[in-house]
């Protein structure tokens, strides 16, 4: 086998791969002599017609296996000889095969840039820590208590009132432009069906809430809402949809609704008793153990910006630039994401009107500086030496398994049966390292209002070579 490599960019190497002649011939000699033993060819038995007459009848198929098997075995070996740190699949530019000639393959890769980060001194960056308030322990708890919380039918004739559940039936029709009720005759968009609906939840859209407010069983309400388009990354505005209920991004639905049933939630009282059904401990131990995990919570966002500003400086120190392989997974990635919303909202992705190429994209900006962080990241773990030992991947798995409340053995013999322990090793990796590009930095911690801490973005993981 001979090979050269082009260098396209830091990031993209083409290989042209050539393998000799006589391996060319015994690949199609080889897929020859096995089609001839099963081919079945009138006027011979099966297995007996000529070689010739089999490769002459059975060209293409010959062909697309012997590309298969001299392709494969061309990428691997020339990608072995090379050491080029390959990331994402191989993109075959080129071929040129033919029997008794040399197999000619040109193909680009994507790989790891050789780079340097150095020395790490210079670094600052700002963590931002949301603190956390009685308010916020008690969401929690609320939420625990409507966990719990015992249903029962309002029989009194009492209206609605927010914390109800309201079941309705509606139809929902698609209002034209300028409209502000269904054509004459217009079927409609949403068939009939029902939805159960908490008044003052979240969950629950504000134009549906404050229409059932204040109801009765029987009692018919009108609600119109305009649905704003539904881009990547974006909370879906859903109104109540099921399979085979048309999207409705973008559109103004007039929603006809008859209230069938009312019935309250009872939520148990909050006090010592309710705090040893659900955690087997007193109220105050309760709210220092929600105020804890609250804490912890917000210390893991707020370094996980932390980390991202300082990655960046050394993204933009090391003009480190970002695999077209890997920024693909990224969005690819972030767009089934959306598909997965899409479905949970009861929307058929193949029949929804998106332009999933626009949106592929919009997304690109931040799939690059997902990629760049990670490439970053990896190459300061790389120059630190940073390894992880059994130790720290069996004493990380301990914790998980406690949380989860599994067997250590038993976790570690799944994770290891769904090819995910490698995973942790990444992550444990990570940690090393952004630990040290952290102790490095100057570093100014600055109490935030709640709404400036932001969720950050994930980074991308590398298989490690320490193992």
């Amino acid at each position: 086998m001979k090979f050269e490599i082009n260098h396209l960019s830091s990031v993209r190497k083409e290989l042209i791969i050539e393998l000799p002649a006589e391996r060319v011939t015994r690949s199609f000699n080889r897929f020859s002599n096995e089609f001839a033993r099963h081919a079945r060819i009138p006027g011979f038995r099966p297995g007996k017609a000529p070689v010739s007459l089999v490769r002459q009848r059975f060209e293409a198929d010959i062909r697309e296996r012997v590309l298969a098997q001299l392709g494969s075995e061309a990428i691997e070996e020339a990608i072995r000889a090379s050491q080029l740190q390959v990331l994402g699949e191989p993109i075959i530019q080129d071929i040129r095969l033919m029997d008794q000639l040399p197999f000619v393959l040109k193909v680009a890769v994507d790989v790891f840039p050789e780079f340097t980060v150095g020395p790490l001194e210079g670094l600052e960056g700002t963590k931002r820590v949301t603190p956390v308030t009685e308010a916020d322990v008690d969401r929690v708890l609320d939420q625990l208590r409507d966990s719990l919380a015992t249903i029962t039918p309002v029989e009194d004739g009492r209206p609605s009132q927010p914390g109800d559940l309201v079941t309705v039936a509606l139809v929902g029709y698609v209002l034209e432009d300028g409209s502000s009720a269904p054509s004459e005759g217009q079927a409609p968009n949403i068939r009939l069906r029902r939805e159960t609906l908490e008044l003052g939840a979240k969950t629950t859209r504000q134009e549906f809430d404050e229409a059932l407010r204040g109801r009765i069983v029987g009692e018919q309400v009108t609600v119109e809402i305009q649905y704003p388009p539904v881009t990547p990354g974006s909370t879906a505005e859903a109104a109540p949809v099921a399979e085979g209920v048309e999207d409705l991004a973008g559109k103004r639905v007039q929603f006809h609704l008859t209230v069938e049933k009312l019935v309250q939630k009872t939520r148990p009282a909050l006090d010592d008793a309710f705090a040893q059904r659900v955690a087997g401990m007193d109220l105050a131990a309760l709210r220092a153990r929600i105020r804890s995990d609250l804490e912890a919570e917000v210390e893991r966002r707020a370094l996980e910006a932390l980390d991202a500003q300082l990655l960046d400086q050394l993204v933009a120190r090391t003009g480190v630039e970002a695999p077209e392989s890997l920024v693909t997974q990224q969005v690819n990635r972030r767009l089934g994401e959306f598909v997965e919303q899409l479905q949970q909202r009861g929307i058929n992705p193949r029949k929804a009107n998106y332009d999933f190429q626009k949106m592929g994209e919009a997304l690109r900006p931040g799939a690059e500086t997902e990629v760049k962080r990670a490439i970053v990241l990896e190459q300061v773990a790389r120059e630190a030496k940073v390894e992880v030992t059994e130790a720290e991947v069996s004493e990380y798995l301990s914790e998980m398994a406690q949380q989860l409340g599994v067997a250590p053995e038993a976790l570690r013999a799944r994770l290891t049966r769904e090819g995910q322990l490698d995973n942790v090793r990444i992550s444990l990796r990570n940690r090393k390292a952004l630990a040290i590009v952290r102790s490095a930095a100057r570093v100014e911690t600055q109490t935030a209002l709640p709404t400036d801490a932001s969720a950050p973005e994930e980074t991308v993981l590398f298989q490690s070579e320490n193992r």
